[in-house]
């Protein structure tokens, strides 16, 4: 037998009314398994059952622990039952490229199984199932062609094998998801980028919109920080019509804007923080450019205490904007009003 890649749960699924769990498991040779858990096919296993049970609760809860149990414990206890499969099948080789990082191909577009498991007096059993079909959305979005002519107008394009992944942990490597990555910037430099995926519920439509806001920016020529604290899109990563997610030059960050971070900021730093979100909101006004999504959450705090607006997907939050008020001028000055009173 090779020898045991590391592995983790990188997704897992639940449902409301129905016992059954999908997980993703993915190990750090760029191996996918989407494995299925349904206690209906444990036959004479109670201990097996329960254990399932208090693991499914959990998820269900929302919560990140019940009774010092913790969500890790219960992704590591369901992963655990596919980890003969997982030696069995896995790859010998590594995934790593010639400078030993991975790339966004091989994270999105994975060598994968699809699994089952049954368990017998308490014993289980996992199994690789005949389909390749594993019910999981696709990592793309397709989109038509007056849409791509008119990215190559203003945006760079990568191919996903083209673009590095930066992981911090080693034992993260193709398991956790993609957040920063290395891009061509030209000159043989490499910009460090934040990968944003389309997400699961995104489609083309929401893609364009997200896409044409980005693009009046870019058209706009609004000056960059200190002038104008707006994340900034260096390219779309895509093959051909399938697009998988867009490249923002990176912000070292803190995390996004809360009460809690604006109560434990200084009367000077929460001043610069109102200074910078008002006038770049102001900026984007200027240029008819709405945010949409005007709320704390999508303003980043860097390392350097200085506010950055950022998520130009088009949608609203409910506390935040009214729904009449969506993507508006004037929803975006209600979303602000409730900003600038956190940092009063």
């Amino acid at each position: 037998m090779e020898k045991l890649p590391h592995y983790d749960v990188a997704l897992w699924q639940i449902h409301e009314t129905e016992d059954d769990c999908d997980l993703i498991i993915r190990t750090n040779n760029g191996q996918a398994f989407y494995c299925t858990v349904s206690p209906s096919h444990f036959y004479q296993s109670p201990k097996l059952t329960n254990q399932y049970f208090k693991c499914l609760d959990l998820l269900r809860s929302g919560e990140e622990e019940q009774d010092d149990f913790y969500v890790e414990d219960a992704c590591n206890w369901l992963s655990k039952l596919f980890e003969p499969l997982i030696a069995r099948l896995s790859l010998s080789s590594s995934a790593d490229s010639e400078d030993g990082r991975p790339t966004l191909s091989q994270y999105l577009f994975p060598p994968y199984f699809v699994c089952g498991l049954d368990a017998t007096d308490e014993v289980p059993r996992p199994y690789q199932k005949e389909t390749h079909e594993h019910g999981w959305s696709s990592p793309v979005v397709v989109v038509k062609d007056d849409v791509l002519a008119d990215l190559k107008q203003w945006t760079k394009s990568y191919h996903p094998s083209d673009v590095k992944i930066i992981y911090d942990r080693p034992e993260d490597v193709l398991i956790k998801r993609p957040t920063k990555v290395l891009a061509d910037a030209g000159n043989c430099n490499k910009a460090t980028c934040f990968f944003k995926r389309f997400e699961l519920s995104f489609g083309p439509a929401h893609a364009k919109k997200e896409l044409t806001t980005l693009k009046e920016i870019a058209m706009a020529q609004i000056p960059p920080a200190p002038e104008a604290w707006i994340c900034r899109l260096h390219g779309v990563v895509r093959d051909g019509d399938r697009l998988m997610g867009m490249l923002f030059t990176w912000i070292d960050a803190k995390g996004v804007l809360s009460r809690a971070r604006a109560d434990q900021s200084s009367p000077d730093v929460k001043r610069r923080w109102k200074t910078q979100i008002s006038k770049s909101l102001e900026k984007l006004h200027h240029n008819g450019i709405v945010w949409g999504d005007a709320k704390a959450e999508n303003v980043l705090i860097d390392s350097n205490d200085n506010a950055w607006i950022i998520d130009f997907g088009g949608s609203y939050t409910h506390g935040w904007v009214d729904k009449e008020k969506a993507g508006t001028l004037a929803g975006d000055a209600q979303g602000l009003a409730k900003i600038l009173d956190i940092l009063q």
